[in-house]
């Protein structure tokens, strides 16, 4: 596909004409950090944001979802899927890479063996527009999981190559739709621009950091069933969900049918949940399989590292780093992941690779 190039100062301008058709949202300041959130002033985007606080995954799982309504007085049932079809069409902008990796294993998750109608109807009702980190955020690790680069996924992905343009890249139908909407901002890339590109990405390459071996992690959690650094982190952690709830990857959720106050109307209503809670594991005569928290935390980190590989093809964490900033307690998974790698003797430091 064809590559173009955009000015900066143009970004405005762009936003402000995919509003004629779109819903947008993307990357706001708020106080000390970002939120993806509507946008309202197009002048408002920060393209050169850290992280959010959330993930743009609450744009395709929300929080609080309706899946059907029931009329109990007539006998009736609306299935909501045709709700995000029927609403305007979504950009969410400025998406960063371990954000759309995070996008495509949910694609797994809710678009395999048993495909999620309600997922599949935000997902077909939402076009991405991506944007490259040159620099490494605060909290991430996205190269040592090898989600700081995607090669699909996105409609268009933009990409600093000097102190007025971007690069952008064409990824799919709708990003043709999308440079067509608005073409008098775009020019297609020379060569020049094209060896900018090759020198922006030489330049992301030395910036982030490449300081976990993970090619031995299925085996070393093997291994670190009963190490004692669970306990540890157990009496640390206050399986509040935080790290659940910001994580790109993270996708349980609990369904529960809400009677009105008529008992004539129910709203069968699916939320998000998380195996940090108590309950979350707790089955019928009220047993629960992983009462203690240490159980717990570990349950997440082998999902996260060991099963989802088994499951869906990849670990299920892109090392956004969204865990570690928002844990009240201070755990980091990286220094985790550390730590069990060198216990273990996984990484080249130890074994001498």
């Amino acid at each position: 596909m064809p590559t173009y190039t955009i000015r900066k100062d143009e970004i405005t301008k762009l936003v402000e004409t995919l509003q004629e058709k779109y819903d947008v949202y993307g990357p706001i300041p708020r106080r000390t950090s970002h939120v993806f959130d509507k946008i309202e002033d197009a002048s408002k985007v920060d393209l050169g944001y850290d992280s959010t606080i959330m993930s743009p995954k609450k744009y395709l799982t929300p929080t609080n979802q309706v899946m059907m309504r029931v009329g109990l007085k007539d006998t009736t049932i609306e299935d909501s899927t045709e709700d995000p079809r029927a609403s305007k069409p979504r950009v969410l902008f400025g998406v960063h890479a371990c954000d759309i990796n995070g996008i495509l294993f949910l694609d797994k998750v809710f678009g395999g063996i048993y495909n999620d109608p309600y997922y599949a109807a935000n997902r077909e009702n939402t076009t991405l527009v991506g944007i490259n980190c040159l620099e490494p955020c605060k909290y991430g690790f996205c190269r040592s999981v090898e989600k700081n680069f995607v090669l699909e996924g996105y409609d268009l992905f933009l990409t600093a190559i000097s102190e007025t343009h971007y690069y952008v890249h064409v990824g799919s139908p709708k990003g043709d739709d999308l440079i067509y909407s608005a073409g008098d901002v775009f020019s297609e890339a020379s060569l020049e621009d094209n060896n900018l590109f090759k020198t922006a990405l030489r330049k992301k390459h030395e910036s982030h950091s490449d300081d976990l071996y993970l090619d031995y992690i299925n085996e070393t959690l093997d291994m670190a069933w009963d190490d004692p650094i669970w306990d540890e982190l157990g009496e640390l952690c206050m399986n509040c969900g935080s790290c659940a709830l910001v994580c790109p990857t993270c996708y349980c959720f609990d369904v529960k049918d809400n009677l009105d106050l008529t008992l004539t109307n129910v709203e069968r209503t699916r939320k998000w949940d998380t195996c940090l809670y108590y309950d979350f594991a707790t089955v019928a005569g009220n047993h629960n399989f992983r009462s203690h928290p240490p159980s717990r935390l570990k349950y997440r980190f082998y999902h996260k590292f060991r099963a989802a590989v088994h499951e869906h093809g990849t670990i299920a964490c892109t090392g956004c780093g969204r865990c570690t900033a928002t844990c009240p307690a201070g755990i980091s998974i990286k220094e985790v992941l550390h730590r069990l790698q060198d216990y273990w003797a996984s990484s080249p430091s130890v074994t001498g690779g």
